[in-house]
């Protein structure tokens, strides 16, 4: 391939170390030019407009405007703009939600650079590429909570938070103080990188 016959792309995604290295595993395939690495996805659009990526790399999970709604935006704007999205998340669910919101491809941030290279190739050629997801064990929640580390008594507050009680309340009912409450529930954040209330509340209703 000749430069100008590359697959442009555009990352979009706020954890800084991830899509630098992201962008330094992609750049020696001689196949694919990215472009740039945008680290706050509310610049997304203007970038998209003066760079003219072909396919975009979004991260589910980023504060202002999560992936979804970034992949709403950004498809209402660029009909024909390709979609990749990267999540942490193994659960068969959400790759279902992402189908139905128009990208073209999705990728759990644990694959190899083989993985990623095959899905820019298959997008690019018009394919789509999608995790097989199907015989997923019934516990995958679990197994992914358990992947962050999580407490005991974190996990009995994610319960009884998705159970609809409030800090209030969750302090009352596990004989703890108010402000422990709140101390679990900002562990629980910065474990499963969260950033914002909103980002805090999809998480534990999502799962």
């Amino acid at each position: 391939m000749t430069t100008n016959e590359k697959i442009k792309i555009l990352i979009i995604d706020d954890h800084r170390l991830f899509s630098d290295g992201l962008c330094a595993m992609l750049q020696p395939e001689p196949g694919i030019e990215v472009l740039s690495r945008i680290y706050d996805s509310r610049e997304a659009l203007r970038a998209i407009r003066e760079l003219e990526p072909e396919i975009v790399l979004v991260d589910f999970n980023m504060p202002y405007i999560n992936g979804l709604e970034l992949t709403r935006l950004l498809l209402e704007n660029h009909p024909n703009l390709k979609i990749l999205i990267l999540s942490m998340y193994h659960e068969e669910r959400y790759t279902e939600t992402f189908r139905k919101s128009g990208i073209r491809g999705y990728l759990f941030k644990t694959v190899s650079a083989e993985d990623v290279i095959l899905a820019i190739q298959t997008v690019h050629s018009g394919g789509f590429y999608f995790p097989n997801t199907s015989g997923k064990s019934n516990h995958a929640d679990d197994n992914f909570l358990k992947a962050l580390k999580l407490s005991p008594r974190e996990l009995e507050v994610i319960t009884l938070i998705k159970a609809g009680l409030k800090t209030k309340e969750i302090a009352e009912k596990l004989n703890l103080s108010f402000y422990t409450v709140e101390t679990h529930r900002k562990n629980i954040k910065l474990k499963a990188g969260l950033k914002g209330e909103n980002d805090f509340l999809r998480f534990i209703y999502e799962l």
